[in-house]
């Protein structure tokens, strides 16, 4: 009996230090520097119309290791900070190189949206002035500076932030690379499209390809092929990852954007 005792106050423990939230309801102005030495402003962000979804964690905390990756799965389904939605991530206590290393354990490596450390970037003040004392607290706070969401809370999965996000009419996004289509989308072909091994790039109208850059859906650069002009070329995709990328074509007359999926 007693070690069922003690077991139940653990739990309520557990649970108890897991439900977070801050108390305010309007947000806080702050400047901070993420890992890699960028400054970001939170009112700046949100006056650009974006709204703002904050991770307060530290890298030691369980709950946090367990649920970043459905934080990182969507900050890439509503655009990788580049449409409606902004993500950051809030540390305390540790530093740049202890985050550096929980992102890498848990998150496979930079994950794309900044990451705050708290004694190297400015975090420990931030979670001072939220009010936030236990781990993780999930937030998200409107352009007109709004806390729409004191603690999104329980996460199980990337869905459970849809739950949230859906009553303020935020919905999926793709993630934009920065790139435009410019011309000659109907003068070169793609195919197969999904693509297994090989990517077949045919183009019409004597246009013949000098440069070929394939791009994930955050952009960055995972191909690039110098030609010498031709008029179709066999790609080898073969060692990407299943998923969506970005082809930036480029030929005497100008460049094209085609996006294909690995499967």
């Amino acid at each position: 009996m007693k070690k069922i005792y003690i077991l139940s106050i653990l739990l309520f423990l557990s649970i108890s230090y897991t439900k977070a939230q801050t108390t305010l309801t309007t947000a806080v102005d702050f400047t901070v520097t993420d890992l890699g030495g960028n400054s970001h402003n939170l009112f700046t962000i949100l006056n650009s119309g974006k709204y703002v979804c904050l991770d307060f964690f530290f890298t030691t905390c369980g709950p946090c290791q367990a649920t970043c990756p459905y934080f990182k799965q969507t900050f890439t389904n509503y655009g990788c900070n580049t449409q409606d939605v902004y993500f950051m991530s809030i540390d305390l206590g540790n530093t740049n190189a202890e985050c550096a290393a929980y992102e890498t354990t848990y998150l496979g490596g930079s994950p794309g949206y900044p990451t705050i450390s708290g004694s190297g970037g400015g975090g420990n003040a931030v979670v001072s002035a939220y009010g936030v004392t236990a781990f993780p607290t999930y937030i998200l706070i409107a352009p007109s500076k709004t806390i729409l969401e004191q603690d999104m809370y329980p996460i199980g999965s990337a869905a459970s932030f849809d739950a949230y996000f859906s009553t303020h009419s935020l919905a999926y996004k793709a993630c934009s690379t920065g790139i435009t289509e410019e011309t000659l989308a109907n003068s070169i072909s793609v195919f197969p499209n999904p693509a297994v091994d090989k990517l077949i790039i045919e183009t019409s109208n004597n246009e013949k390809v000098s440069a070929v850059k394939v791009y994930d859906v955050l952009g960055k650069l995972l191909i690039d092929k110098k030609l010498d002009g031709t008029e179709r070329l066999e790609l080898n995709v073969a060692d990407l990852e299943k998923g969506i990328y970005f082809m930036e074509i480029t030929t005497a007359t100008g460049k094209a954007i085609k996006k294909f999926n690995k499967a």
